[in-house]
């Protein structure tokens, strides 16, 4: 068990009944998770009329139970001006009553918790039940309903920390309606996933050598369908193409890289099998022309926020997730999940660099953070503007 440690900025301030408690991995654990959690934090800190304290975690996942290398980013930026607890081990329950405790101390207008896997749901939807119990609110942001290839078990622990909440946010039409199943009449709120403005330029590092370049990016599990992608490719008969799988993988690469061979493509497929650091994402995402996400199954994307940062089309399964936010032929294109032919005639016939190059001129620029903002704003009152397409 790691030891708890707390930063406080240089002059913190008492806290007032605004305070709002974000209980969440934040910076600098790593993932989707984190990042996302983090740029909400600096969104609430932005606001003037509420005070952020978050309350992280001391362990996250045991080392034996998680497949990567590390669960934290040595590089990343820890939040500078909000008051950060890294004290919640997330298998010892001591350290979830004493963060009730902490928490419920600070008086706080509001509790937001995320929800995104199983294997957390034991200690947030502890923390968040006791909280409620003392009469705090709870707001929850739903990544996911339950795990992409969880077990009934795991569904029910997911279940468990859902129904401990007053209110919820999530990031798409499909995925609040899979919640309602869960938590019945409760008040949900939709607001699409924000764009990542924190990545840096690309300085350009990595060279184009083949005449479309795709990206699958992020972690590489069998949801994600990297096997869809690498059959795909060899049906299409292209050799013009390269796709580029960068991401830690949480499955058997082996498997993978003998699909490519068998299909006579694997000079065509190159593996970055490893957690890629911000600077090499922007050099990768700039040298793409469209990223690919050929998922079997999809809640929300964080690999769809950062094609919208570096104004990338996707290419995705037709899954709500992905339908909801590309327009089929105007900023991406959709094919049948799991369709393999499908996917290949789109890769033969329909894209090519030139098309995306048009879509990428005509996306909008998100570079001001201004999105998480009214991300921010949706957990406190419920608004959230139309999404630019």
């Amino acid at each position: 068990m790691r030891a708890a440690t707390t930063y406080f900025p240089p002059h913190e301030h008492s806290l007032l009944s605004n305070a709002i408690v974000l209980i969440a991995p934040v910076a600098p654990f790593r993932g989707g998770i984190a990042r996302h959690s983090t740029a909400l934090a600096n969104a609430f800190a932005r606001r003037q009329d509420v005070r952020i304290h978050v309350e992280s975690f001391s362990r996250l996942y045991p080392r034996l139970l998680y497949p990567g290398t590390d669960d934290r980013d040595p590089n990343a930026t820890v939040p500078s001006d909000i008051p950060v607890h890294y004290a919640i081990d997330s298998i010892n329950p001591v350290t979830w009553r004493h963060a009730v405790r902490r928490i419920a101390a600070r008086h706080p207008a509001l509790v937001v918790i995320p929800a995104w896997t199983f294997f957390v749901a034991p200690a947030l939807g502890f923390i968040a039940r006791k909280l409620r119990q003392l009469g705090i609110p709870v707001t929850m942001v739903v990544h996911n309903v339950s795990d992409h290839d969880g077990a009934r078990w795991k569904s029910a622990l997911s279940d468990w920390q859902l129904r401990q909440a007053d209110r919820y946010v999530t990031h798409g039409d499909a995925l609040a309606k899979r919640l309602q199943t869960v938590v019945g009449a409760r008040p949900i709120d939709i607001c699409p996933h924000p764009p990542y403005s924190d990545y840096p330029e690309a300085n350009g590092t990595m060279a184009r050598e083949y005449a479309l370049e795709l990206l699958c990016f992020g972690l590489v599990r069998p949801y994600k369908g990297v096997d869809i992608a690498i059959e795909a490719l060899a049906k299409s008969g292209r050799r013009d193409i390269r796709l580029t799988v960068a991401g830690e993988a949480w499955q058997d690469l082996a498997s993978l890289r003998k699909l490519a061979e068998d299909g006579g493509i694997a000079e065509q497929v190159e593996f970055l099998p490893y957690y890629v650091s911000d600077e090499t994402t922007a050099e990768l995402f700039a040298r793409s022309d469209a990223v690919l996400a050929p998922y079997r199954t999809v809640t929300g994307s964080g690999v769809l926020a950062l094609a919208r940062h570096y104004r990338r089309p996707l290419i995705a399964s037709d899954l709500p997730g992905f339908s909801e936010h590309i327009d089929n032929g105007r900023n991406g294109w959709l094919f049948p999940a799991c369709d393999t032919d499908a996917l290949a005639e789109l890769l033969a016939a329909t894209v090519t660099r030139d098309r995306t190059e048009a879509m990428a001129a005509a996306a909008p620029v998100h570079d001001d953070g201004r999105e998480w903002d009214s991300f921010a704003a949706v957990i406190l009152d419920g608004s959230c503007p139309e999404p630019a397409r």
